[in-house]
This record gives C-alpha cells, structure tokens and sequence, in this order.
C-alpha cells in the first residue's frame, strides 16, 4: 500500500481541527499550541523533514490522536495492521489466562504438565 506524504496527512488533520494552512499566521498558531518552532513545522509540512517522536507527540496532542497514528503516518513506524501478528509463546497464553500473577501462571503450568499439555 502507498503511503500518501506526511505533509498531506498533517494538513488534512489540522484542517479537521480548525487550522486553515491558506490563512496568514495559522502555521504560527499551530507551532504554538503545539510547542513546536515554526521552522520545524514548516520544514514538516513541505516534506523537507520527517518529524521525529518528539515533535509527533507534540502534532498529536494538537490533533487530539495517538502517537501511534501521527508516527505511523511519518513513516517512523509499521502500520500494525501490515503485520502479521507471531504467534503468541505457551507463556504468553499463559499470561493471558490469568494475568501477571505468578504464583497463578506456576498453578497453572503445574496442572499442564500434569495433563500432559505443557512441553516447554
């Protein structure tokens, strides 16, 4: 799947938010409520930079979303649905079925083994 450039991401985010990027002082007004220096956001949005995790977390809070989204429509990181997931290890399974209490993961490995199902 191609990714569409970040600057095009950006701009369609912030105008859902109210930042009209064709009127004067709106990228100063963003870098602002952002906490972001206005050369940064506009190096940003002409694609000359690919922000870093700081300043995604700075675009993400002003577009009320997760960092997750902002970092992967930098680029920075996989979208999680292109991934296969790996297959989860016994103790993960574990994990899953009764937490992060050992003592419990211990029972129940215990009561696998005794059933012949725990190899590990």
């Amino acid at each position: 799947m191609t990714q569409q450039p970040f600057s095009s991401w950006l701009t369609r985010g912030l105008a859902l938010r109210g930042y009209d990027l064709t009127k004067y002082g709106t990228r100063s007004r963003f870098a602002r409520d952002a906490g972001l220096g206005e050369s940064i956001v506009s190096r940003v949005l002409r694609d000359g930079a690919v922000p870093d995790i700081k300043t995604c977390t700075a675009i993400a809070r002003v577009l009320a979303c997760k960092t997750t989204h902002v970092l992967i429509a930098a680029g920075l990181i996989p979208d999680e649905g292109e991934l296969a997931p790996r297959p989860l290890t016994p103790r993960e399974h574990v994990v899953g079925l009764v937490g992060d209490d050992v003592l419990a993961q211990e029972a129940v490995i215990v009561l696998l083994r005794a059933l012949g199902k725990w190899t590990h």
